[in-house]
């Protein structure tokens, strides 16, 4: 019988560190949460008695430990890091798309700096707070930009983009870092 192994989306190239900020790939669960109609109360009241988590709101982001649920469009959530339980999908479509993201976590002083030339969002803190995600784009790719702590984003995009993000993170960090050394 033949043998799978992992294969990490970004090629094994990161973690990175350019300047201030660093990034590194996060190798976790992600699954989508449709609730069936008429089951969203449901869904909500599994999702907190399970994970301990309340469903998370237009651009919300909730997390426990190492377990996230994240607004992900008007009929989803996504679940990280834990498996939904056999319960949620007596109520919700559940659906393991962890092959299909690449999840890379950003973080250090200047990353809002470097994520301000990727995107179009206002990523200043004061309209971009911890516990806040987005649908958008991240130069052209479409993306889920979470901001888990001040300092520190989790962006989403899909797996066939990895190599791309990769690239645009990478030019992007080495510019905030070159202005840094000419200061």
């Amino acid at each position: 019988m033949v043998e799978l192994s992992f294969l990490s989306a970004t090629g094994n190239k990161l973690p990175i560190k350019i300047g201030n900020v660093s990034a590194t790939e996060v190798n976790a669960t992600l699954h989508l949460v449709a609730p069936f109609h008429g089951k969203s109360t449901q869904a909500a009241t599994v999702v907190k008695r399970e994970m301990g988590l309340d469903w998370p709101g237009v651009h919300e982001l909730k997390h426990r430990g190492k377990s996230y649920v994240l607004w992900f469009d008007h009929s989803h959530i996504a679940v990280m890091g834990e498996a939904p339980l056999a319960k949620l999908a007596r109520v919700a479509a559940v659906t393991d798309v962890s092959d299909g993201w690449c999840i890379v976590d950003v973080y250090g002083s200047d990353v809002r700096d470097v994520l301000a030339r990727l995107t179009p969002l206002d990523i200043r803190e004061q309209h971009f707070k911890a516990g806040m995600t987005q649908r958008s784009m991240i130069m052209h790719m479409q993306a889920s930009i979470s901001c888990l702590e001040k300092s520190q984003f989790r962006l989403m995009v899909f797996r066939s983009m990895a190599r791309t993000l990769l690239h645009d993170l990478t030019t992007a960090m080495e510019s905030v870092a070159a202005r840094a050394q000419k200061v």
